[in-house]
C-alpha cells in the first residue's frame, strides 16, 4: 500500500460547545486540543475441553472521555464559563469538533450528552507570560461521526 496522502494537522480544527444539544457555540478561538480517550468494549473469554484458544464474545463500551483544553477567559459567554455551570450544577454538556475546519463535506464529530467529570480552574505563575490554560473533561457515551453539510453543521 502507498503512503497516505490524507493525513490532517489539528491546526484549524473547529470546536463548538452546547448545553442543549442543539444551538453550538464556536470555541475554536480559545481552544488548543481535543483529546479522546476510554470507550473500550469488554470482552469476556472462556475456553473449552476441546481445542487450544479462547472463545472470545464482546460486552458492552465504557464511557468515553474527551478532554478541551484552552485559553481561559472570564467571558460569560465563553466555553470556560458555560463549562463550569454545567460542571457545578451537574447538568447536561456537549462537545463537538472537525479536524478538517467545519466547512461542507468535512468530517465532525459530537459528543452524545455528557456530563463534566472535572475543570481545572484557573491558575498561574507570576513570572510566566504565557496564556493562562484551563481544561474541562467531559464524559459521555458515545460519540458521532458525521458529514458537514453545504448548509453546515
Amino acid at each position: 500500500m502507498a503512503q497516505t496522502t490524507g493525513g490532517m494537522s489539528a491546526s484549524a480544527m473547529y470546536v463548538g460547545y452546547s448545553t442543549a444539544g442543539s444551538t453550538y457555540t464556536e470555541a475554536s478561538g480559545g481552544s488548543n486540543s481535543i483529546q479522546v480517550s476510554g470507550g473500550e468494549r469488554t470482552t469476556g473469554a472462556a475456553y473449552t475441553f476441546d481445542g487450544d484458544t479462547p472463545i472470545i464474545k464482546g460486552g458492552k463500551r465504557a464511557p468515553i472521555t474527551v478532554t478541551w483544553r484552552g485559553i481561559y477567559s472570564p467571558d460569560a459567554d465563553e466555553i470556560f464559563s458555560v463549562a463550569q455551570t454545567a460542571y457545578e450544577a451537574g447538568s447536561a454538556f456537549y462537545l463537538r469538533w472537525s479536524p478538517g475546519g467545519g466547512d461542507a463535506g468535512d468530517l465532525g464529530y459530537t459528543t452524545s450528552v455528557g456530563i463534566i467529570k472535572s475543570i481545572t480552574y484557573p491558575g498561574g505563575e507570576v513570572d510566566s507570560g504565557d496564556p493562562i490554560l484551563t481544561e474541562v473533561v467531559l464524559e459521555c457515551a458515545s460519540i458521532t461521526e458525521s458529514t458537514i453539510g453545504s448548509a453546515g453543521w
